[in-house]
């Protein structure tokens, strides 16, 4: 008897054992390669491609994009080879490639001219002009000189020549603020500076003006205009440029049927030419007035004769497009058609190829091409070089519900080969080549224009035992013995797989890894594979659900960032800008009810509010309509605590302007039926909200939703209904001062651990946790310095106010805040010293970026708190506020905070650094009551340290490790199962995630835990206990009989 019972024991002990192996094992390799942290490089949409072949074996890719980048990607495979990020306030305006270097034009008043190497994107050399005065808004621009490695621009409001043997120009030549000069043409000895004239009394209209300018001096050869009513970004008009023909103005004038053809360097036009010249075919006058002109070359310079122009008109119902080559005999100009074809919905592109002066290898293939495509159902495009016939064609199938449709396309030769890349409004790039329906290679660029980001819980794994009795029965779930019978099930099963396997100890199934994702076709990995629908047993495994400005809506697994699901959003064929993305009903195990995700964007047509309500499993559109557009433009949105009873959704309020009828702002919500307005005016407390916390803001006022009184109005609600609303504070900054920005709405999802911080003699200081907090900054008049202000948004009262003298908030230098349960970080730049009452820093001179800490407690006397057990806004509790201030040892871009279930854990505060780096800082190190001398005792106790300025830059507490995460904007954190682990999203340009213990991993197994040795003991002891068994009873029964 007593045998079987321990026998038992043992049994039961080696199941439990290798079942709890089977259970926690996925939590073992917490730093597994591809899971724990990822990184997803991004250039942004290209706003202008530059294919370039400079030999046979020489050739690139070169793009600036709309997130201000310039970039080298391979032709062969889309990788990018090197990128460089420019500033915010310094638009690229030029890009120009010849042989081995790379030339850009950037800023606006301060203007940077920069020469990059081809191959690496090393700087080569730059020159920098200071602001002028006389600088005319849109002017830049730059070009290569011929046979040498000069290069001329148009900088501030001069024309330079310069070199990369000085610093200064060579020469320069002001242009006197006469026009804004926008193009560059560059001859053999001069140069042709090309500009929208400004307007005089005299010749109050737009026209062009020209400067010729002697490239060896720097001397104005003649200055003239001519194209009246004409501008540079005028449908009408196009700069020819021929290394052989010399250069030339093409345009109509906008109520003429004539074309002019100006040479430059001539005051007057050469030719007139009228369409019948141009298409071969004759037009009715309506007609010829609908045409429009088009460069087609990508680089126009490189031409060597016979430039190319496309022209595009209507005739009838049908939108044609014509390739025109031109050529000159002598005196006589002569236009011959390349190629026609229909194009009511097609995108053109060219390229130019750059042979060195009697260097063409013989049998060079590449050479000028020009690609149409169109996409009206599949994407067909077509190749043109030297002939009326396509020299290369083919389709691209593909779902526009996930990309969209094509916006443009430019070929581009890789070898002999000739392919064409296409762009589309989603953001893909796609590089297509003859004979094949499935691109050689794309990218998808959506997520580097991402406005915002939710992370989206995904249900925990359920075993499939329990997924047959739901099919069944699904009452017998209801039973925790049932439940936990049927898990044991699960166990066994896996146990056996285990053992079947050869012992080995992997993780959960995971998303489809690298190695599955590069075996999968190309046009394959355009799709995403089966969307994700299951999370893991500690929450690691979510939805990060994106929205972006390009109208694109994607889903990413936090685990290895593979896309699940991706839906395009576009009104009439025009993508919708992205502005928030909601979590409107989570994931719930086993229930009939998808989660949902709610995006909330504004009509590029229109600027009114648009809404789209998906399922957040699949992407697919709830209800008849993927995207509704409601009749006004909204000014905020901000989730209410509140469940549409009809469809378990949570209602967002939508708050709108007032009109000249209706002075007051509106409030509307979403879903809008009348069952959700009823929800809304059921509960207790009414709903506040604040307008004029945006830039440039003089006032603050703060106001309540009003629910109306008769119930038939709530009957009758429909969507588009508004609720009134009563204004109930104003706040009125001081005169001079101006709004410079304002913490977001809470969601009410953070929560609290301790209501107060315990000191060294176990007295506590209570936190105060007020909801309704938000933190304004605002500009101190000119003098640059900033305030702070801490306003309750319920009743508008001032809690707190400090200001910076010192501070700076320009767009280089911007303002930075986060707020956490009584805890306000912000970081400016600053001239002098800290000016923080209370704070640390206050002798010496510091220039730099300096982040201040305020903490807000209840009282200034430990043990004293508000009794009440209900907070409100209306009680005359004033914080006290604790400070210090601390210097920064680079600038962040943005600030974020580690978050877990319970926040037992201890906080890091998360920095997105300019460098590309994301850093985390402990939360005791901006503790502002760091002692400034020596920590006693009792100070020990309660974890402080002594008190330095400037916060460390430790390499070990960099999460990013040795990845560049480029142009970081939003830095956004998501608990899990486990107490210990925060997950953390950095997105702006780039896409990077991981996830960190701020305290450490005190719930999980370490990664150097031995499962073999744990087995090999566990079975030693089960054998050690077999064979000592019998032993040991032997021995007990010679014991007894002696």
């Amino acid at each position: 008897m007593l045998s079987s019972i321990s026998l038992s024991k043992v049994a039961v002990g080696v199941s439990l054992a290798l079942s709890g192996l089977s259970s926690v094992a996925y939590g073992l390799y917490p730093d597994e390669a591809g899971r724990i942290d990822w990184h997803q490089a991004q250039i942004g949409a290209p706003t202008k491609i530059v294919p370039y072949t400079y030999n046979e074996t020489s050739t690139g890719i070169f793009a600036i994009t709309s997130r201000n980048t310039l970039a080298s990607l391979n032709p062969e495979n889309g990788e990018i080879a090197w990128r460089q990020t420019f500033g915010a306030d310094e638009p690229i305006k030029t890009l120009r490639v010849r042989s081995s270097q790379a030339l850009t034009l950037s800023g606006n008043n301060e203007t940077h001219v920069r020469v990059w190497d081809a191959s690496s994107g090393s700087l080569a050399w730059s020159f920098s002009q200071p602001p002028d005065a006389n600088y005319r808004r849109g002017s830049g621009a730059a070009e290569f000189l011929e046979g040498s490695g000069d290069a001329v621009a148009v900088v501030g409001d001069s024309f330079v020549r310069l070199t990369p043997e000085q610093t200064s120009p060579v020469w320069e030549l002001p242009l006197n603020a006469t026009a804004s000069y926008k193009r560059i043409v560059v001859g053999k000895k001069t140069a042709f500076v090309l500009g929208n004239a400004r307007p005089t009394k005299k010749k109050p209209q737009p026209r062009l003006q020209v400067v010729e300018v002697d490239l060896e001096t720097g001397a104005v050869m003649q200055k003239y205009q001519f194209a009246a009513e004409q501008s540079l970004e005028s449908g009408r008009i196009v700069v020819l440029q021929s290394k052989e023909y010399g250069n030339y103005v093409v345009w109509r004038e906008k109520k003429s049927i004539v074309w002019f053809v100006h040479r430059l360097g001539m005051p007057k036009p050469e030719w007139e030419l009228y369409h019948a010249k141009l298409v071969q075919v004759e037009l009715m006058p309506e007609d010829m007035l609908t045409s429009t002109l088009h460069e087609v070359d990508a680089d126009p310079a490189l031409n060597e004769s016979h430039p190319r122009f496309a022209m595009t008109y209507t005739k009838g119902d049908k939108t044609k497009t014509i390739v025109v080559e031109m050529f000159l005999k002598g005196d006589a100009l002569e236009m011959r058609k390349v190629v026609g074809f229909r194009s009511d919905d097609a995108v053109l592109g060219g390229c130019g190829v750059a042979w060195p002066k009697g260097a063409k290898p013989v049998g060079a293939h590449a050479q000028r091409a020009v690609a149409s495509v169109r996409s009206a159902d599949d994407v067909s495009w077509r190749v043109y070089t030297d002939s009326k016939e396509p020299a290369s064609s083919g389709k691209l199938v593909y779902d526009k519900d996930t990309y969209g449709p094509v916006v443009s396309a430019v070929p581009y030769y890789v070898g002999s080969e000739v392919r064409v890349l296409i762009q589309t409004k989603g953001g893909l790039l796609a590089s297509l080549v003859s004979g094949s329906s499935s691109p050689v290679w794309f990218r998808d660029e959506s997520l580097a224009h991402a406005a915002d980001m939710a992370f989206l819980e995904l249900p925990a794994p359920v075993s499939s035992a329990e997924y047959a009795a739901k099919a069944t029965d699904p009452s017998v779930l209801g039973s925790p013995v049932t439940r936990l019978i049927l898990r044991w099930v699960e166990t066994l099963r896996s146990i056996s797989s285990w053992v079947t396997s050869g012992f080995g100890f992997f993780g959960p199934a995971s998303d489809a890894s690298a190695s599955g994702e590069a075996a999968r076709s190309v046009a394959e990995q355009m799709v995403p594979s089966s969307p994700i629908v299951v999370g893991d047993h500690f929450g690691f495994r979510k939805l990060a659900v994106f929205g972006t400005s390009t109208g694109v809506v994607a889903a990413l697994s936090t685990q290895g960032g593979v896309r699940s699901w991706t839906r395009f959003l576009a009104e009439n064929g025009t993508a919708v800008s992205i502005e928030n993305v909601f979590i409107t009903r989570p994931s719930q195990a086993m229930s009939s009810l998808a989660p949902l995700v709610t995006v909330v964007g504004r009509s590029q047509l229109t600027g009114n509010t648009v809404v789209a309500t998906l399922n957040a499993l699949t992407g697919a559109p709830v209800g008849d309509q993927t995207l509704v557009a409601l009749d006004r433009r909204h000014v905020k949105v901000f989730e209410l605590p509140v469940v549409d009873p009809e469809t378990s959704e949570q209602l967002l309020g939508l708050v709108y302007q007032g009109t000249e009828d209706q002075q007051q702002p509106q409030f509307g919500i979403w879903p809008s039926s009348a069952q959700a307005a009823k929800a809304l005016c059921s509960i207790s407390q009414p709903v506040f909200f604040d307008l004029g916390d945006g830039s440039g803001s003089t006032q603050i006022s703060g106001y309540r939703a009003l629910c109306p009184k008769d119930a038939d109005e709530l009957n009758a609600w429909a969507q588009g209904s508004l609720l009134s609303t009563a204004t109930e504070w104003n706040f009125d900054l001081p005169a001079g001062e101006t709004m410079v920005s304002a913490t977001d709405y809470s969601n009410g999802a953070e929560s609290t651990a301790l209501l107060g911080r315990v000191l060294g003699d176990r007295s506590v200081l209570y936190k105060y946790l007020n909801p309704h907090l938000v933190t304004l900054a605002t500009r101190i008049g000119d003098s640059g310095g900033i305030a702070i202000y801490l306003v309750d948004r319920v009743s508008g009262s001032l809690l707190y106010s400090t200001a910076h003298e010192n501070a700076r908030v320009t767009s280089k230098q911007p303002f930075l805040a986060l707020q956490t349960e009584n805890r306000v970080i912000y970081q400016f730049w600053q001239e002098g010293a800290p000016n923080v009452p209370g704070a640390k820093v206050h002798s010496g001179s510091v220039r730099g970026y300096v982040t201040v800490v305020a903490d807000l407690f209840e009282s200034n006397q430990a043990d004293t708190r508000d009794e009440s057990k209900v907070f409100s806004s209306y009680d005359l509790l004033v914080p006290h506020v604790v400070t210090s201030a601390y210097v920064s040892p680079e600038p962040a871009t943005a600030l974020g905070v580690t978050r877990t279930g319970s926040n037992i854990s201890t906080r890091d505060v998360l920095f997105g650094l300019a460098s590309n780096k994301l850093l985390s800082l402990p939360d005791q190190m901006f503790d502002p009551r760091r002692p400034k001398s020596a920590p006693t005792k009792e100070e020990q106790a309660e974890g402080l340290v002594q008190y330095v300025a400037p916060l460390p830059l430790d390499p070990k507490r960099v999460l990013s490790h040795y990845n560049s995460v480029a142009g970081i904007r939003r830095i956004k954190s998501a608990p899990t199962h486990l107490e210990s682990t925060s997950l953390v999203s950095v997105y702006g340009l780039d896409l990077f995630f991981t996830r960190t213990s701020p305290s450490g991993t005190f719930d999980q197994l370490s990664p150097s835990f031995s499962k073999v040795n744990l087995v090999v003991t566990t079975m030693a002891l089960v054998v050690g206990c077999l064979l000592g068994g019998p032993m040991v009873r032997r021995k007990l029964t010679n014991q007894a009989w002696a």
